[in-house]
C-alpha cells in the first residue's frame, strides 16, 4: 500500500503533467495517422508503424522510411513537427528546472533523504569538522561520504567548502535544529545505522545549554527509532544520568577524557603516546577493535575462548564488551528472564540487576572463570593490515 501511495503521489505531481501531454500526443498522432493512411498507404499497416512514425517525426529526426500519402496525413505530419519542436523545448526546460531546483535544495540543506539507508547521521558542527569527517572515513573503510548526513544550522557555504575535498564530495546536509523531529525525519532517522551527536558550540558556548540540546536530541531520536545506535558527546558529566535514562547507547566525555589523559601522563611516562597510537590510523601499526563472539562460546568460560587466540601473532584478546546492541531490546529480554522465578526475594534481586544493567560495559582482563554472556563482543588489540 505504501508503494502504491508513493506512486500515486508521483503521478499526481504537477511537474509530471507535461510528460503526460507528451506521451498522450505521441499515442494519439500514431493512432490517427494509421486510421488516415491504412487503406491507401502500405507503410502504415498497424499501430506500431504509426508509433514509430510519430516518434521519429516528433523528434524531428525524419528518417523518411514512413511518409504519409494523403493531404490529411501530411497536415498531421506538419502539426506533429511543430508540436514536437515546442514540446521538446518545454520538456528540456522542465527537466533542467527540476535538476537545478534539486541541486539548489541540496546545497541549502533543504533536501529529504527518504531513500537513504544504513547511513551515519552527524548532529551538530565542530570547527574541525573536516578533520573529523576524514578520520571517520579513514577508520571506517566501508563508509563513504555519500552515506553521511550532517544536521546543523551552519551556513551552507561551510558545508560546500567541505565538499571541495574529493573524499567528501558526496556529503549530504540537512539544515535545521538537530534536536528537532522534522530535521531528523528529513535525514531519514528511521533507516539510519548510527547517529553521532556532537557537543555543538556553534550557537552557544555554555556547557549546560549544549548538553541540554544533546539530551533533547537523544530523547527525540529514541522516540522516532528505538533501535538506532546513538553515540553522544557531552561536556559536563552530570548530564550522564539523563542520557542513560534516555537510553543513549554510548556516551563520550570529551573534557574528562582529556583530563584523565593528562593525569595518567603525569604518573606514567609515554601514556599519551600509547593512547594516540591506539586511536590514530595514520601511522599506527595496531588498534583496538571489537569482534563478534561465535555462538558456541556464549555461556562458556572466558578461559576457553581465550585459548582461540593463543599463538595468534596478529590479535590479542584483552577483554569483553558486555551488553552491546539495542539497550531497549537487551533490557526487555533481561526483564523477561528476571521474571522467570517464583521466589519473590530472588525476583527483587533480578529486577535490581536489570535496573543497574550498563550498556556497552567493557570488562578488561576478566578471570578465566568469567562466563561470557549473550550480546557480548570480544575486545582485541589487532595489528593493522592483519
Amino acid at each position: 500500500m505504501k508503494q502504491l501511495k508513493k506512486l500515486f503521489i508521483l503521478l499526481t505531481d504537477p511537474k509530471v503533467r507535461p510528460f503526460y501531454v507528451f506521451f498522450g500526443f505521441l499515442i494519439a498522432s500514431a493512432g490517427i495517422m494509421v486510421w488516415i493512411e491504412r487503406e491507401a498507404n502500405d507503410q502504415f499497416r498497424n499501430f506500431f508503424d504509426g508509433l514509430w512514425w510519430s516518434i521519429i517525426t516528433f523528434s524531428t529526426t525524419g528518417y523518411g522510411d514512413k511518409v504519409p500519402a494523403s493531404v490529411t496525413g501530411k497536415i498531421l505530419a506538419i502539426f506533429t513537427v511543430f508540436f514536437g519542436i515546442g514540446a521538446t523545448t518545454l520538456l528540456s526546460g522542465t527537466l533542467a528546472s527540476f535538476l537545478v531546483d534539486r541541486n539548489t535544495k541540496a546545497r541549502r540543506g533543504l533536501m529529504e533523504y527518504k531513500k537513504l539507508k544504513n547511513h551515519l547521521i552527524i548532529c551538530g558542527w565542530k570547527e574541525d569538522m573536516e578533520d573529523i569527517l576524514l578520520d571517520i572515513l579513514r577508520v571506517s573503510p566501508e563508509t563513504d561520504a555519500e552515506n553521511i548526513v550532517i544536521i546543523s544550522n551552519v551556513e551552507p557555504e561551510r558545508v560546500e567548502a567541505l565538499k571541495d575535498r574529493p573524499q567528501l564530495k558526496g556529503l549530504k546536509f540537512v539544515r535545521g535544529d538537530y534536536f528537532a523531529e522534522t530535521s531528523l525525519l528529513r535525514a531519514n532517522i528511521r533507516a539510519a545505522k548510527k547517529v553521532l551527536i556532537l557537543a555543538d558550540t556553534l550557537e552557544s558556548a555554555a556547557p549546560s545549554e549544549v548538553d541540554s540540546k544533546t539530551v533533547m536530541t537523544v530523547l527525540t531520536i529514541k522516540a522516532l527509532s528505538k533501535d538506532v545506535y546513538v553515540c553522544a558527546e557531552i561536556l559536563d558529566k552530570k548530564y550522564e544520568s539523563y542520557l542513560q535514562h534516555a537510553q543513549c547507547d554510548e556516551i563520550l566525555f570529551s573534557r574528562e577524557f582529556s583530563r584523565r589523559v593528562l593525569a595518567n601522563t603525569s604518573a606514567t611516562n609515554g601514556m599519551s603516546h600509547i593512547i594516540y597510537e591506539l586511536l590514530s590510523q595514520e601511522k599506527s601499526r595496531s588498534r583496538i577493535v571489537t569482534h563478534p563472539i561465535p555462538l558456541e562460546y556464549i555461556g562458556k568460560p572466558y578461559g576457553e575462548f581465550k585459548r582461540v587466540f593463543q599463538g595468534d601473532p596478529q590479535r590479542i584478546l584483552i577483554g569483553i564488551l558486555e551488553n552491546t546492541g539495542s539497550p531497549n531490546r537487551i533490557k526487555m529480554e533481561s526483564l523477561r528472564e528476571a521474571q522467570k522465578t517464583s521466589d519473590v526475594s530472588q525476583l527483587i534481586i533480578n529486577l535490581q540487576k536489570v535496573k543497574e544493567l550498563e550498556v556497552n560495559r567493557p570488562y578488561l582482563l576478566p578471570d578465566d572463570t568469567y562466563t561470557i554472556q549473550k550480546y557480548s563482543l570480544a575486545i582485541l588489540l589487532e595489528r593493522v593490515g592483519a
